[in-house]
């Protein structure tokens, strides 16, 4: 548990019963527009993201304040074996209500901490660069600019970058 000013944070695997509040979460428009699903996200894709928790192709966890769920944090890696396995690929939503209060922060050291101990190399992430909140908080936490996609996330009517940001983890 990590205390953040008077919050208290806890980090719990999601559990089947709890998809609904993770759904509800993924269509509330601050953070369904960073999204790849194009909204309304529905309860079907939520579902499949459970088949790929269930197989261990996705890692989520709650970000619980008390009994309340007040977001979401994973990470996905390519299968053992290839040659992009040793890098982590996170994701990270929060409801609106809670910006600014340090959980964001908590919440990349958790991820650290937890793809840390499974072995990877490195954490990345894509990000539009219509969140200058999301990239001023990765950068501010070792992640580099890494590259730019140009104009690869449709969002409100229009094409905007994705910037890739990465921070290798364990050097040599």
């Amino acid at each position: 548990m990590f205390n953040t000013s008077h919050l208290s944070i806890q980090f719990l695997p999601i559990q089947e019963s709890e998809l609904g509040r993770i759904n509800e979460l993924s269509n509330m428009p601050e953070i369904a527009e960073h999204f790849e699903t194009i909204p309304p996200v529905p309860m079907e894709t939520t579902l499949a993201l459970w088949q790929y928790i269930q197989n261990g192709i996705v890692s989520l966890w709650g970000i619980h304040t008390g009994d309340r769920i007040i977001g979401g944090a994973g990470y996905y890696a390519q299968p053992p074996g290839t040659r992009l396995s040793h890098s982590a690929t996170f994701f990270l939503y929060i409801e609106p209500g809670y910006w600014g209060k340090g959980i964001g922060t908590k919440t990349i050291q958790f991820l650290e901490e937890e793809v840390r101990k499974k072995g990877y190399r490195r954490m990345e992430c894509m990000v539009a660069d219509t969140n200058p909140r999301a990239i001023r908080l990765y950068v501010q936490l070792g992640f580099e600019l890494e590259g730019k996609k140009r104009e690869a996330f449709f969002i409100d009517g229009r094409y905007v970058d994705l910037l890739m940001l990465g921070k290798v983890l364990f050097q040599e």
